[in-house]
């Protein structure tokens, strides 16, 4: 490889990869589905381009953690055209992979004139004049880019991008990890119908439904049923004990902190229910805990968020509730305690669900494509957009 490659890549992103670089390399497990993949894909491409992540979190920072790979770091409070403009004069790109929507990003690669590739996980959604506006401006900076394609995870984030951006079909196309190995076999439904167990893996925050968790337990327990429940995740873990003492369930629940993905997954399987209340305001994607849980055989428990919507089929796939709503989880909980062919049936039906979220490329795919034709000469966008995934399901 020369020591002066031909290509520069420049990754924006929320998550830290110095810190998942170094912690794996250190011997560290991962801490959620395809991290090592992805982490090892990255450092695999400096062996033939120049390689700059930033992180869009931490404070200013730039260190070579190996040849041509970099890490930098910069606050948001600090992404403004100035700092941006100097992180693109420290990488020089000839490739920006947008993985979070950011207007100064967009701009500085438009103004140089540089391939850039918006992948995102966030879903967008209509609102108030604030969100309206800030639709019109994230629309305006994708259609005037240098980009193939716009690029969502799944399919109701995809959608976002035409109904709630307005952005050309043709150019809307999903991407996804690679599979979860789902387990051998369905599960029984608890014997008894007082007593069950729950896992929540996420951060541990009031918008990813962790507040409307400890509700239903304590629901729960006014009508006689005991749901012990553990919570792994990042999160400030003695606020969420103190609110558990508060609803004087605090011997119903666990709080884990953060763990191996390896060991979320066996809690999945371990457990009666996985649930996933995140609440709309939480602007996510298809998370990972929903293909994990569905893997596990341990029936799902889904807020109706807008990114599941329509994903899963209710009391069939998983059980959906009214996100914000514990009385409303709870109240599922209880039902399918009370209904055990329920509990089956969908337990049954899971490894099915599985495999029909699966849509569009998997990420390191859709990376190799866009860097070795980023201005799609070869037409790979019309082979992968969302119209094609669409027409291939439909068939």
């Amino acid at each position: 490889m020369s020591d002066h490659p031909s290509k520069s890549l420049l990754f924006v992103q929320n998550g830290d990869y110095r810190d998942a670089y170094m912690h794996l390399k250190e011997g560290g497990s991962e801490t959620y589905r395809d991290q090592k993949r992805s982490v090892d894909y990255v450092a695999g491409l400096a062996r033939e381009a120049k390689v700059t992540t930033l992180a869009l979190s931490k404070t200013a920072r730039r260190e070579e953690l190996a040849p041509n790979l970099w890490a930098a770091g910069l606050s948001y409070g600090e992404a403004k055209s100035s700092a941006i403009a100097q992180v693109f004069e420290e990488a020089e790109p000839t490739h920006v992979l947008l993985r979070t929507p950011h207007f100064g990003f967009l701009r500085e690669a438009r103004r140089r004139n540089v391939h850039i590739l918006p992948n995102f996980a966030d879903i967008f959604e209509r609102g108030g004049p604030r969100t309206a506006m800030r639709n019109f401006r994230m629309r305006r900076e994708l259609l005037k880019s240098k980009a193939p394609c716009f690029c969502n995870h799944s399919l109701n984030a995809s959608r976002s991008l035409i109904d709630v951006l307005g952005l050309p079909p043709e150019k809307v196309m999903p991407w996804d990890w690679s599979k979860v190995p789902v387990g051998e076999g369905p599960r029984k439904a608890p014997p008894d119908k007082t007593q069950a167990s729950a896992f929540f893996a996420g951060a541990l925050s009031e918008e990813k439904g962790v507040g409307d968790c400890l509700k239903a337990v304590a629901v729960l327990k006014a009508q006689g049923i005991r749901l012990e429940m553990r919570f792994a995740g990042p999160g400030d873990i003695a606020f969420w004990q103190e609110r558990s003492r508060t609803l004087d369930i605090a011997d119903r629940v666990v709080f884990l902190g953060m763990i191996a993905n390896g060991a979320v997954r066996e809690e999945m399987s371990r457990h009666d229910f996985v649930i996933v209340p995140s609440r709309p305001a939480y602007a996510e994607g298809l998370p990972n805990t929903i293909y994990e849980a569905l893997a596990s055989r341990s029936v799902l428990i889904l807020s109706d968020h807008p990114a599941f919507t329509g994903r899963l089929t209710a009391d069939e796939e998983a059980l959906i509730f009214k996100a914000a709503d514990p009385n409303s989880l709870a109240q599922s909980i209880a039902m399918v305690l009370e209904n055990g062919a329920v509990y089956e049936n969908i337990s049954e039906n899971s490894a099915q669900a599985h495999d029909r979220l699966y849509i569009g490329m998997e990420w390191t795919s859709l990376v190799d494509a866009f860097l070795a034709d980023p201005e799609d000469r070869l037409g790979w966008v019309a082979r992968n957009n969302l119209q094609y995934w669409q027409s291939k399901q439909t068939a």
